[in-house]
Protein backbone atom coordinates (compact mmCIF):
# COMPACT_ATOMS: atom_id res chain seq x y z
CA UNK A 1 0.00 0.00 0.00
CA UNK A 2 2.58 2.24 1.03
CA UNK A 3 4.39 1.70 -2.37
CA UNK A 4 1.94 2.32 -4.26
CA UNK A 5 1.63 5.59 -3.11
CA UNK A 6 4.87 6.11 -2.95
CA UNK A 7 4.34 5.11 -6.87
CA UNK A 8 0.92 7.42 -6.98
CA UNK A 9 2.67 10.60 -5.01
CA UNK A 10 6.06 10.73 -7.54
CA UNK A 11 4.01 9.99 -10.54
CA UNK A 12 1.47 13.05 -9.39
CA UNK A 13 4.23 15.47 -8.71
CA UNK A 14 5.77 14.70 -12.32
CA UNK A 15 2.65 15.40 -13.96
CA UNK A 16 1.85 18.47 -12.16
CA UNK A 17 5.07 20.04 -12.32
CA UNK A 18 5.47 18.72 -16.25
CA UNK A 19 1.54 19.81 -16.99
CA UNK A 20 1.76 23.10 -16.13
CA UNK A 21 5.10 24.18 -17.81
CA UNK A 22 3.60 22.17 -20.95
CA UNK A 23 0.47 24.16 -20.86
CA UNK A 24 2.48 27.25 -20.25
CA UNK A 25 4.35 26.71 -23.37
CA UNK A 26 1.45 25.59 -25.00
CA UNK A 27 -0.01 29.12 -24.66
CA UNK A 28 3.27 30.68 -26.38
CA UNK A 29 2.65 27.83 -28.83
CA UNK A 30 -1.18 28.72 -29.86
CA UNK A 31 -0.56 32.33 -30.13
CA UNK A 32 2.53 31.99 -32.51
CA UNK A 33 0.95 29.75 -34.86
CA UNK A 34 -2.59 31.94 -34.47
CA UNK A 35 0.05 34.42 -36.24
CA UNK A 36 2.24 32.34 -38.39
CA UNK A 37 5.10 32.85 -36.74
CA UNK A 38 7.36 29.64 -36.78
CA UNK A 39 7.97 27.07 -34.42
CA UNK A 40 10.68 24.74 -34.81
CA UNK A 41 10.27 22.40 -32.20
CA UNK A 42 7.85 22.02 -28.81
CA UNK A 43 9.53 19.72 -26.06
CA UNK A 44 7.99 17.67 -23.48
CA UNK A 45 10.53 17.36 -20.99
CA UNK A 46 14.42 18.59 -21.09
CA UNK A 47 17.46 16.54 -21.75
CA UNK A 48 18.37 13.92 -24.24
CA UNK A 49 14.96 12.90 -26.49
CA UNK A 50 13.70 9.58 -25.95
CA UNK A 51 10.75 10.18 -29.12
CA UNK A 52 10.13 12.55 -31.80
CA UNK A 53 8.05 13.33 -35.07
CA UNK A 54 7.79 15.99 -37.54
CA UNK A 55 4.00 17.61 -37.71
CA UNK A 56 3.61 20.39 -40.32
CA UNK A 57 7.45 22.00 -39.91
CA UNK A 58 7.04 21.46 -36.02
CA UNK A 59 9.40 18.66 -34.50
CA UNK A 60 7.31 17.64 -31.33
CA UNK A 61 9.87 15.79 -29.18
CA UNK A 62 9.95 13.76 -25.60
CA UNK A 63 12.94 14.37 -23.74
CA UNK A 64 14.29 12.50 -20.49
CA UNK A 65 13.45 14.89 -17.79
CA UNK A 66 10.09 15.37 -17.83
CA UNK A 67 9.76 17.95 -15.21
CA UNK A 68 9.04 21.27 -17.99
CA UNK A 69 9.35 21.72 -22.06
CA UNK A 70 9.94 24.78 -24.24
CA UNK A 71 9.10 26.35 -27.69
CA UNK A 72 11.64 26.97 -29.91
CA UNK A 73 10.56 29.67 -32.24
CA UNK A 74 11.89 30.76 -35.83
CA UNK A 75 14.03 33.73 -35.42
CA UNK A 76 13.66 33.50 -31.63
CA UNK A 77 16.94 34.77 -30.41
CA UNK A 78 18.54 35.99 -33.92
CA UNK A 79 16.59 37.66 -36.71
CA UNK A 80 18.65 36.83 -39.40
CA UNK A 81 17.97 32.63 -38.54
CA UNK A 82 15.88 30.92 -40.94
CA UNK A 83 15.90 27.44 -40.64
CA UNK A 84 15.37 25.70 -43.37
CA UNK A 85 11.64 25.27 -44.35
CA UNK A 86 10.22 28.52 -43.20
CA UNK A 87 10.50 31.85 -44.29
CA UNK A 88 11.28 35.20 -42.94
CA UNK A 89 7.52 35.88 -42.34
CA UNK A 90 7.47 33.49 -40.25
CA UNK A 91 10.37 34.84 -37.78
CA UNK A 92 9.37 35.60 -34.48
CA UNK A 93 11.97 39.16 -33.93
CA UNK A 94 10.78 40.53 -37.77
CA UNK A 95 7.46 40.60 -36.52
CA UNK A 96 5.46 43.97 -34.57
CA UNK A 97 6.38 44.32 -31.45
CA UNK A 98 2.65 43.98 -30.45
CA UNK A 99 2.29 40.59 -31.70
CA UNK A 100 5.78 39.57 -30.03
CA UNK A 101 4.32 41.13 -26.97
CA UNK A 102 0.88 38.75 -27.34
CA UNK A 103 2.90 35.59 -27.81
CA UNK A 104 5.27 36.17 -24.94
CA UNK A 105 1.66 36.80 -23.03
CA UNK A 106 0.22 33.75 -23.89
CA UNK A 107 2.50 31.46 -21.67
CA UNK A 108 1.44 33.43 -18.31
CA UNK A 109 -2.18 33.97 -19.42
CA UNK A 110 -2.58 30.11 -20.17
CA UNK A 111 -1.68 29.14 -16.44
CA UNK A 112 -3.97 31.77 -15.15
CA UNK A 113 -7.01 29.67 -17.40
CA UNK A 114 -5.96 26.39 -16.56
CA UNK A 115 -6.27 27.54 -12.95
CA UNK A 116 -9.91 28.61 -13.78
CA UNK A 117 -10.33 25.37 -15.83
CA UNK A 118 -9.48 23.22 -12.85
CA UNK A 119 -11.81 24.93 -10.37
CA UNK A 120 -14.62 24.84 -13.03
CA UNK A 121 -14.10 21.28 -13.69
CA UNK A 122 -13.81 20.31 -9.41
CA UNK A 123 -16.78 22.55 -8.56
CA UNK A 124 -19.10 20.72 -11.83
CA UNK A 125 -17.77 17.24 -10.20
CA UNK A 126 -18.06 17.74 -6.77
CA UNK A 127 -20.54 20.43 -6.05
CA UNK A 128 -19.42 22.79 -3.16
CA UNK A 129 -20.25 23.59 0.12
CA UNK A 130 -21.82 26.77 1.61
CA UNK A 131 -23.07 28.86 4.52
CA UNK A 132 -27.10 29.16 4.54
CA UNK A 133 -28.82 32.29 5.35
CA UNK A 134 -29.55 30.73 8.91
CA UNK A 135 -29.59 33.27 11.73
CA UNK A 136 -27.20 32.08 14.62
CA UNK A 137 -26.93 35.13 16.71
CA UNK A 138 -28.63 38.59 16.67
CA UNK A 139 -26.34 41.70 17.77
CA UNK A 140 -26.83 43.43 20.38
CA UNK A 141 -27.76 47.12 19.43
CA UNK A 142 -27.64 45.75 16.04
CA UNK A 143 -30.89 46.57 13.36
CA UNK A 144 -32.58 43.20 13.91
CA UNK A 145 -32.49 43.09 17.47
CA UNK A 146 -35.67 45.35 17.41
CA UNK A 147 -37.15 43.42 14.94
CA UNK A 148 -38.99 40.13 14.44
CA UNK A 149 -36.06 38.48 13.49
CA UNK A 150 -34.50 35.56 15.54
CA UNK A 151 -32.19 32.51 15.81
CA UNK A 152 -32.68 29.69 13.65
CA UNK A 153 -34.55 32.21 10.79
CA UNK A 154 -33.64 31.65 7.05
CA UNK A 155 -33.16 34.85 5.23
CA UNK A 156 -35.20 34.16 1.88
CA UNK A 157 -35.07 37.58 0.30
CA UNK A 158 -34.28 41.44 0.98
CA UNK A 159 -36.30 43.60 -1.12
CA UNK A 160 -37.93 40.96 -2.63
CA UNK A 161 -34.14 39.88 -4.06
CA UNK A 162 -33.42 35.87 -3.39
CA UNK A 163 -31.11 35.14 -0.60
CA UNK A 164 -29.33 31.79 -0.75
CA UNK A 165 -26.23 31.88 1.15
CA UNK A 166 -24.60 34.16 3.75
CA UNK A 167 -22.43 35.77 1.27
CA UNK A 168 -25.68 37.03 -0.67
CA UNK A 169 -26.72 39.52 2.55
CA UNK A 170 -23.54 42.06 2.87
CA UNK A 171 -23.94 43.25 -1.01
CA UNK A 172 -27.59 43.89 -0.48
CA UNK A 173 -27.18 45.20 2.12
CA UNK A 174 -24.66 48.22 1.37
CA UNK A 175 -26.56 48.77 -1.84
CA UNK A 176 -29.37 50.06 0.60
CA UNK A 177 -27.47 52.78 1.52
CA UNK A 178 -29.36 52.87 4.70
CA UNK A 179 -32.89 52.80 4.15
CA UNK A 180 -35.44 50.54 5.01
CA UNK A 181 -35.29 47.24 3.59
CA UNK A 182 -38.33 43.99 3.19
CA UNK A 183 -36.76 41.07 4.33
CA UNK A 184 -38.71 37.86 4.17
CA UNK A 185 -37.19 34.58 6.73
CA UNK A 186 -38.84 31.68 6.82
CA UNK A 187 -38.93 30.04 10.52
CA UNK A 188 -37.47 26.72 11.46
CA UNK A 189 -41.32 25.10 11.48
CA UNK A 190 -41.71 26.69 7.83
CA UNK A 191 -44.06 29.78 8.49
CA UNK A 192 -42.39 32.94 7.39
CA UNK A 193 -42.56 36.50 8.74
CA UNK A 194 -41.90 39.63 6.42
CA UNK A 195 -40.99 42.66 8.54
CA UNK A 196 -38.83 45.64 7.37
CA UNK A 197 -35.70 47.18 9.25
CA UNK A 198 -33.18 49.97 8.47
CA UNK A 199 -29.48 48.58 8.11
CA UNK A 200 -26.74 50.25 10.52
CA UNK A 201 -23.72 50.56 10.96
CA UNK A 202 -21.91 47.48 13.64
CA UNK A 203 -20.67 47.98 16.10
CA UNK A 204 -17.07 48.10 16.64
CA UNK A 205 -16.12 44.79 17.63
CA UNK A 206 -18.30 43.42 14.95
CA UNK A 207 -16.02 44.76 12.28
CA UNK A 208 -13.18 44.31 10.55
CA UNK A 209 -11.40 47.47 10.50
CA UNK A 210 -11.50 47.62 6.14
CA UNK A 211 -13.41 51.02 6.11
CA UNK A 212 -16.87 52.28 6.57
CA UNK A 213 -18.61 50.76 3.53
CA UNK A 214 -18.47 47.46 5.23
CA UNK A 215 -19.78 48.71 8.91
CA UNK A 216 -23.19 48.69 7.83
CA UNK A 217 -25.17 45.38 8.56
CA UNK A 218 -28.28 43.91 9.63
CA UNK A 219 -26.82 43.18 12.95
CA UNK A 220 -26.96 38.98 12.67
CA UNK A 221 -24.43 36.48 13.20
CA UNK A 222 -24.14 33.46 10.99
CA UNK A 223 -25.64 29.94 12.17
CA UNK A 224 -21.85 28.64 10.87
CA UNK A 225 -23.62 25.14 9.69
CA UNK A 226 -22.43 24.69 5.81
CA UNK A 227 -24.78 22.81 3.35
CA UNK A 228 -24.30 21.38 -0.02
CA UNK A 229 -24.91 21.86 -3.42
CA UNK A 230 -24.68 20.47 -6.67
CA UNK A 231 -23.82 22.85 -9.97
CA UNK A 232 -24.18 22.13 -13.47
CA UNK A 233 -21.99 22.98 -16.30
CA UNK A 234 -22.89 26.68 -16.81
CA UNK A 235 -23.56 27.41 -12.67
CA UNK A 236 -19.84 26.24 -12.20
CA UNK A 237 -18.09 28.59 -14.80
CA UNK A 238 -18.01 31.48 -12.62
CA UNK A 239 -17.57 29.68 -9.32
CA UNK A 240 -14.10 28.47 -10.95
CA UNK A 241 -13.33 31.94 -11.82
CA UNK A 242 -14.15 33.23 -8.44
CA UNK A 243 -12.24 30.39 -7.03
CA UNK A 244 -9.10 31.11 -9.58
CA UNK A 245 -9.53 35.15 -8.50
CA UNK A 246 -8.79 34.23 -4.97
CA UNK A 247 -6.17 32.27 -5.61
CA UNK A 248 -4.37 34.89 -7.35
CA UNK A 249 -5.13 37.44 -4.94
CA UNK A 250 -3.83 35.72 -1.93
CA UNK A 251 -0.65 34.94 -4.47
CA UNK A 252 -0.35 38.66 -4.77
CA UNK A 253 -0.85 39.54 -1.25
CA UNK A 254 1.72 36.77 -0.24
CA UNK A 255 4.37 38.19 -2.93
CA UNK A 256 4.01 41.97 -1.44
CA UNK A 257 4.28 40.45 2.22
CA UNK A 258 7.26 38.87 1.11
CA UNK A 259 8.62 42.36 -0.49
CA UNK A 260 7.73 44.10 2.40
CA UNK A 261 9.15 42.11 4.76
CA UNK A 262 6.32 41.51 6.47
CA UNK A 263 6.86 37.81 5.57
CA UNK A 264 10.12 36.96 6.63
CA UNK A 265 12.14 35.01 3.01
CA UNK A 266 12.76 32.22 5.74
CA UNK A 267 8.99 30.87 5.24
CA UNK A 268 9.45 31.00 1.35
CA UNK A 269 9.35 27.17 0.13
CA UNK A 270 11.18 26.64 -3.40
CA UNK A 271 10.65 23.13 -5.65
CA UNK A 272 11.43 20.94 -3.14
CA UNK A 273 8.43 22.00 -0.48
CA UNK A 274 6.37 22.41 -3.57
CA UNK A 275 6.79 18.77 -4.58
CA UNK A 276 6.67 17.71 -0.87
CA UNK A 277 3.11 19.25 -0.94
CA UNK A 278 2.09 17.90 -4.64
CA UNK A 279 3.23 13.84 -3.00
CA UNK A 280 1.47 14.30 0.30
CA UNK A 281 -1.88 15.29 -1.42
CA UNK A 282 -1.68 12.47 -3.74
CA UNK A 283 -2.72 10.53 -0.56
CA UNK A 284 -5.92 12.81 -0.19
CA UNK A 285 -7.47 11.74 -3.93
CA UNK A 286 -7.27 13.57 -7.59
CA UNK A 287 -9.35 16.68 -6.47
CA UNK A 288 -6.39 18.24 -3.77
CA UNK A 289 -3.90 17.27 -6.22
CA UNK A 290 -6.05 19.18 -8.87
CA UNK A 291 -6.77 22.37 -6.48
CA UNK A 292 -3.11 22.64 -5.50
CA UNK A 293 -2.04 22.26 -9.42
CA UNK A 294 -4.65 25.01 -9.70
CA UNK A 295 -2.63 27.06 -7.26
CA UNK A 296 0.75 26.18 -8.07
CA UNK A 297 -0.28 27.17 -12.08
CA UNK A 298 -1.64 30.78 -10.52
CA UNK A 299 1.51 31.44 -8.89
CA UNK A 300 3.39 30.33 -12.04
CA UNK A 301 1.41 32.51 -14.12
CA UNK A 302 1.76 35.52 -11.52
CA UNK A 303 5.29 35.19 -10.66
CA UNK A 304 6.34 34.59 -14.69
CA UNK A 305 4.45 38.49 -15.25
CA UNK A 306 6.93 39.96 -12.76
CA UNK A 307 9.35 42.65 -14.86
CA UNK A 308 12.30 40.49 -14.12
CA UNK A 309 14.80 40.34 -17.29
CA UNK A 310 14.75 36.28 -18.07
CA UNK A 311 11.31 35.74 -17.14
CA UNK A 312 8.00 36.75 -19.71
CA UNK A 313 7.39 39.51 -17.63
CA UNK A 314 11.01 40.93 -18.43
CA UNK A 315 10.48 40.44 -22.14
CA UNK A 316 7.28 42.25 -21.68
CA UNK A 317 8.85 45.30 -20.12
CA UNK A 318 11.05 45.20 -22.88
CA UNK A 319 8.59 44.93 -25.43
CA UNK A 320 6.38 48.16 -23.79
CA UNK A 321 9.38 50.34 -23.72
CA UNK A 322 9.45 49.66 -27.87
CA UNK A 323 6.20 50.09 -28.72
CA UNK A 324 6.41 53.54 -26.29
CA UNK A 325 9.17 54.89 -28.15
CA UNK A 326 8.84 52.58 -31.21
CA UNK A 327 12.85 51.81 -30.79
CA UNK A 328 13.88 48.75 -30.03
CA UNK A 329 15.48 48.51 -26.61
CA UNK A 330 19.72 48.35 -27.34
CA UNK A 331 21.10 44.96 -27.53
CA UNK A 332 23.46 45.42 -25.08
CA UNK A 333 21.40 47.19 -21.78
CA UNK A 334 18.92 43.76 -22.58
CA UNK A 335 22.12 41.28 -22.37
CA UNK A 336 22.98 43.34 -19.26
CA UNK A 337 19.38 43.45 -18.00
CA UNK A 338 18.93 39.82 -18.53
CA UNK A 339 22.03 38.41 -16.80
CA UNK A 340 21.18 40.14 -13.85
CA UNK A 341 18.09 39.45 -13.75
CA UNK A 342 19.18 35.48 -14.23
CA UNK A 343 21.33 36.37 -11.61
CA UNK A 344 18.35 37.77 -9.21
CA UNK A 345 16.22 34.49 -9.93
CA UNK A 346 19.11 31.68 -9.48
CA UNK A 347 19.84 33.35 -5.99
CA UNK A 348 16.17 33.81 -4.75
CA UNK A 349 15.50 29.49 -6.19
CA UNK A 350 18.85 28.67 -4.22
CA UNK A 351 17.39 30.55 -0.86
CA UNK A 352 13.79 29.13 -1.63
CA UNK A 353 15.73 25.62 -2.29
CA UNK A 354 18.02 26.01 0.95
CA UNK A 355 14.88 27.26 3.07
CA UNK A 356 13.34 23.28 2.37
CA UNK A 357 16.94 22.03 2.74
CA UNK A 358 16.81 23.30 6.39
CA UNK A 359 13.58 22.22 7.36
Amino acid sequence: MAEGMGIAGVAAVVLVFGGLIMFHELGHFIAARAMGIGVKTFSLGFGPVLFSFARGKTIWQLAALPLGGFVSLVGETDSAEIPEGFSEKESFALRPARERFMVIAAGPLFNLVLAWLICWGILYVNGRNFVPPVVGGIIEGGAAASSPLRVGDRIMSIDGTAVRRWLDIAPLVRQTDGRDVVVTAQRPDGSSVVFSLAPRPLPAAETDGKGAARRLGLGIRAAGETEHEELSFLQSLPGGLTEAGNMAAYTWNALVDIVSRRVAFDNVGGPILIAQAIYKQADRGAADVLMLAALISVNLGILNLLPIPVLDGGHLLFLSAEMATRRKVPEHIREKAVLAGLALLIALVGAATFNDLTR
